[in-house]
């Protein structure tokens, strides 16, 4: 059951939490249901997942500038490791969509080019499903070049 359901207010002023560059571990009781920006271009951003235990609770990510460094969001950081499921789908141009799905990986790479992660507006959005399990909710993300699976691990 998610923070929303028990009646937290997550609305106002900190319902948007600008990610700073660098390395962030996400901690449930700051980041979980609010929107979370990745504003700097050139940064490098290394996000760590908490331990999934099926709390409903959400995390968004929307990039709100043109990146020229990778994002990579991991699933790894606690043992054993979670797993991320669920699909991500791609756009190099037009109306020209591709899809790449994860059943086991436990790690989303977005390099600006041919795994997503290019421009402004690209988007992602997990959810804490059930122990050891983040789900795919939505992933929209403008890629360049030959496109390719975001996800490993």
């Amino acid at each position: 059951m998610s923070r929303q359901s028990f009646g937290e207010d997550r609305a106002g002023p900190q319902s948007v939490i600008t990610l700073a560059a660098g390395t962030t571990n996400l901690q449930p009781e700051v980041h979980a249901n609010r929107l979370l920006r990745i504003a700097n271009a050139g940064s490098l951003h290394t996000i760590n997942l908490p331990r999934a235990y099926g709390t409903g609770d959400t995390y968004e990510f929307i990039s709100t500038v043109a990146r020229t460094s990778n994002i990579v969001i991991n699933a790894v950081a606690t043992v054993p490791s979670n797993i991320i499921i669920g699909r991500i789908f791609q756009s190099a141009s037009g109306n020209f969509f591709t899809s790449f799905a994860s059943t086991a990986n436990d790690i989303i790479t977005l390099n600006q080019t041919t795994t997503g992660g290019l421009a402004a507006g690209d988007y992602l959005k997990l959810i804490d499903e059930a122990p050891a399990t983040w789900r795919v909710v939505l992933g929209l993300f403008t890629t360049s070049g030959a496109q390719a699976t975001p996800f490993s691990g």
